[in-house]
């Protein structure tokens, strides 16, 4: 079937109000007028779509660009529909020019939301989505003279002296159907755009505002044009329109560095800010339900975000109880991977002043504990060797003193020799301290290295062998592999059991060394 075609034997153009002697004397201007426009629209969507095909690698460009591509199609085919003759060949046309009419909102849509940061509605599950419409339509129209879905009728209308004739449609129901989901996308990218710019620096709302209001400008003119055809043959004035709106992208790229940053809106800094910070924050319900998690929460406590919302908050965190959400601040463990955390809670509150959930925030401060814990040891070891060395220190210089008193100077020389060597015994002690001193500084950082206590133990005992060949270390008993501790643990163990060789009346010293954890403690 062919589409009815009509010859209308009319010389004039409805555009605004009722037909009146006072349009047909200006029909000529008119025309001019919005020839010239779509040529401008033409000209400025090339220049759009080329500065945002420069600057593709930015959020936004490529829609911005399929944007200007679309509505400069859209143009001149229009353009090429109003002054060519032959009806075939005008038919054509507006069945080419629906590419550039379905395309665009789609297009508009994309650059609004990537443009405001909105990346999980421009993924390409969402895009193919929102396309399924737009492609029916087009299918439609390509195939219109089998179901007249898209217009059931075509009237061809001369004007101004058959200069140029206009195509009057009888639109289907699908038409209607297509335009309304339009101007859903219209208004959705103008909606998000605006949105996101109140939060914005000055720059960013200037840019909104003037891209929304040149992209509104195709809109309201599609809607006048609809509005006029009621009355009779309309010119469409939405590819005219379309140079309003390639004029505001070109402001917003001249003035307002359009394309050259993107927004950062604040809903998207914080949830960023949130979901990469370190410290592993879960929100709960009133009722202490989990809600939400960052993702270093998920990773402590070895679950998915899905599987842990829903679940109170004692399940998830064995420790953990509602009572102390007035304590400013808890220490608790989590999970098997003995990693402790400092915990705080805070109250969201709605606008009344009523809670509406809480924030539990973790912040691992295993090394601190660890190297408290070793720092203590460490401590305890040292203060015992000066100790040791600074009474044996006392106790020679006595006994040449007493040499020196008696006239014995070979004794007083051999115990000087002996009180030599204690000194030299304490200028290592004070290095081992300084060097145990700058491995614990190191482990304050949050990103040291743990290693399995078995192995550090080990190792210790190891050192110890090979210093003294007579001695006998024995490793009766070593924790599990996953028991871990600061390197700080070596060092501090290596030192125990020289202690324990050295002073040990053998000829072949026996040291045994057994280490367990118990009560979260590695006792040793």
């Amino acid at each position: 079937m062919t589409p009815n075609i009509e010859w209308r034997a009319v010389e004039q153009l409805v555009f605004g109000g009722a037909v009146g002697p006072q349009l047909l004397t200006q029909p000529v201007s008119l025309v001019v007028i919005i020839i010239g426009l779509m040529v401008t629209s033409g000209v400025v969507s090339g220049y759009v779509a080329l500065f945002a095909w420069q600057r593709r690698s930015m959020p936004g460009a490529i829609g911005l660009g399929v944007l200007a591509l679309a509505s400069g199609w859209w143009s001149s085919g229009y353009l090429l529909e109003l002054i060519v003759a032959d009806v075939t060949l005008k038919l054509t046309l507006a069945d080419l020019q629906w590419v550039g009419v379905l395309v665009a909102p789609i297009a508009w849509f994309f650059f609004a939301f990537s443009y405001a940061g909105r990346d999980r509605f421009t993924a390409r599950p969402s895009l193919c989505v929102l396309s399924v419409l737009p492609v029916i339509g087009l299918v439609a129209v390509w195939t219109n003279s089998l179901h007249h879905l898209m217009w059931t009728s075509v009237t061809v209308v001369p004007a101004v002296g058959r200069a140029i004739t206009i195509l009057q449609m009888e639109w289907g129901p699908l038409y209607w159907v297509v335009l309304g989901y339009s101007y859903l996308l219209w208004l959705a990218g103008a909606v998000v755009i605006l949105r996101t710019a109140l939060d914005m620096p000055d720059i960013y709302r200037l840019q909104a505002i003037t891209l929304v209001l040149g992209t509104l400008m195709p809109v309201l003119g599609n809607f006048a044009t609809t509005l006029l055809e009621l009355y009779g043959a309309a010119i469409d004035m939405t590819p005219a329109a379309f140079t309003f709106a390639g004029l505001a992208c070109t402001v917003a790229i001249s003035r307002y560095e359009l394309l050259e940053s993107r927004p950062v809106p604040r809903w998207v800094a914080r949830e960023r800010v949130v979901e990469t910070m370190a410290d592993a924050v879960v929100v709960t319900d009133t009722k202490w339900r989990v809600t939400d998690v960052n993702r270093a929460a998920a990773r402590v406590l070895n679950d998915t975000a899905d599987e842990l919302k829903g679940r109170p908050v004692g399940d998830v965190i064995d420790e953990f109880s509602p009572d102390q959400r007035d304590t400013d601040q808890v220490t608790v463990r989590l999970g098997s991977s003995q990693r402790y955390f400092e915990l705080r809670t805070s109250a969201f509150c709605d606008h009344h002043g009523r809670d509406i959930g809480h924030a539990l925030v973790f912040r691992d401060v295993t090394d601190r504990r660890l190297n408290l814990q070793q720092l203590e040891v460490m401590n305890r070891v040292l203060r015992h060797n000066l100790r040791t060395e600074a009474n044996l220190l006392e106790g020679y210089a006595n006994l040449v003193l007493d040499d020196i008193d008696g006239g014995e100077f070979d004794d007083a020389r051999d115990h000087a020799k002996t009180l030599q060597d204690h000194a030299k015994t304490l200028v290592n002690i004070s290095q081992k301290a300084r060097k145990l001193g700058v491995t614990r500084g190191s482990d304050g950082n949050g990103d040291v290295q743990l290693h399995p206590a078995a192995v550090q133990i080990r190792a210790a005992a190891d050192a110890v062998r090979t210093d003294f060949a007579c001695a006998n270390v024995r490793l009766v008993e070593l924790p599990d592999r996953d028991v871990v501790c600061a390197p700080t643990l070596e060092p501090i163990v290596r030192e125990l059991v020289e202690n324990g060789v050295q002073h040990n009346g053998s000829s072949t010293p026996v040291v045994s060394v057994t280490a367990g954890w118990e009560d979260d403690e590695l006792v040793i």
